[in-house]
């Protein structure tokens, strides 16, 4: 575990450094306790996603996002019921979801959406790792077979 986040951390050392030239922001960067408030009060919209190994494909009409705010909780969109929940961020990156899960409407949707929402929430809380580089954002498990992509609302 150790081993996976000082990996991430130096990945983004050395991309950041080269990117150093951009701006602070431009480079990836493994997002910590010192730094989270880069996610605050922005809109994250999935793009892509794999869950144990397996490319998930995406439906045109399947709207899932994510907001993180500064007191800890976490609310979305899950391509058909919104969702909320809990996570933390430590001073290594690692990120952890509350153990309660999440919490959510009840509504049916279409099969192929409620598959879409469903699978989002179970890689959601495989991951223990945010990656943020400008305006996207890579959330993904210690062993990188589950990997969320988010660009901001907007981008």
């Amino acid at each position: 575990m150790k081993t996976s986040v000082f990996a991430l951390i130096l990945l983004s050392a050395c991309l950041g450094g080269c990117a150093g030239m951009m701006g602070d922001d431009s480079g990836p960067q493994v997002v910590n306790a010192q730094n989270a408030k880069r996610l605050y009060q922005r809109e994250w919209n999935l793009k892509t996603l794999a869950v144990d190994g397996s490319q998930v494909v995406m439906d045109v009409d399947a709207r899932i996002s994510i907001r993180f705010e500064p007191d800890g909780k976490v609310t979305g969109f899950g391509a058909v019921n919104r969702f909320i929940g809990s996570y933390s961020l430590n001073a290594e990156g690692l990120l952890g979801w509350g153990k309660a899960g999440y919490a959510s409407a009840r509504r049916t949707g279409p099969p192929e959406l409620m598959e879409k929402e469903r699978a989002f929430l179970n890689g959601l809380g495989k991951t223990t790792a945010a990656i943020l580089a400008r305006h996207t954002l890579q959330l993904q498990s210690d062993d990188s077979t589950t990997v969320l992509m988010f660009t901001e609302a907007g981008y």
